[in-house]
């Protein structure tokens, strides 16, 4: 077996004490580099060329041609931003509307029951018939001021273009225009739930009306 000189190179006998041709003393050569580590493992990302926004070629496959830039807006869909700022007049103007079919509602109602609102109508004026066409205007009156109110307030507080909150709002509102009609009527305070949908009714249709038709929201 022969082994190679450390110092010049050439093959010597294994065994020999110095090199035939430098005249060295023949040491045992150092040992190879040890291999370099494997590279880790990357997850392919099977997205990665749409990643590359860098000129590309007409026709990738031939390799040849004009360049372009990757269109990449068919990845995004484009949506209007929602105009949601409001204040008393839009409040005012979604109000009326609302009151009114609310009031449509409140005379269905009002038709079949008695509550609050009647018997405070019928104590002020007792030739007045509860369920008659004259209640049912009181009604439709209640209604548009409550509207109104409602209206005004989501406006200024600038949720008439948020439903929840809206219609939360709205029955807070309606809760206590009730709770006065009760306290009035001095029946109990059933009229006070009344009150609470009536409100969250009347705020959610306002809320409607505003973004669906004068917004022209979808």
């Amino acid at each position: 077996m022969y082994v190679a000189c450390a110092n010049c190179g050439n093959l010597n006998k294994q065994g020999d004490p110095t090199c035939y041709s430098c005249g060295q003393e023949m040491v045992a050569a150092p040992p190879p580099p040890p291999a370099p580590p494997e590279p880790e493992a990357v997850e392919e990302n099977p997205w990665q060329a749409n990643l590359d926004i860098r000129v590309q070629p007409l026709n990738p496959k031939t390799g040849g041609g004009q360049g372009r830039f990757k269109d990449l807006s068919s990845r995004y869909e484009a949506r209007a931003v929602p105009k949601t700022q409001a204040n008393i007049g839009h409040g005012l103007r979604a109000g009326i509307p609302a009151g009114l079919l609310t009031g449509a509602l409140m005379c269905a109602y009002r038709k079949v029951q008695v509550d609050d609102m009647t018997r405070l109508a019928y104590r002020k004026n007792p030739k007045i018939d509860k369920h008659g066409s004259q209640m049912m205007g009181y009604t439709m009156g209640y209604d548009l001021f409550l509207g109104l109110l409602i209206g005004m307030c989501l406006g200024l507080t600038n949720l008439l273009c948020f439903p929840v909150e809206a219609t939360r709002t709205g029955a807070i509102l309606g809760g206590i225009a009730g709770g006065v009609l009760a306290y009035l009527v001095g029946k109990g305070f059933s009229g006070a739930l009344v009150g609470v949908l009536e409100g969250a009714v009347l705020a959610w249709l306002a809320c409607m009306i505003e973004t669906k038709l004068f917004r022209g929201g979808k």
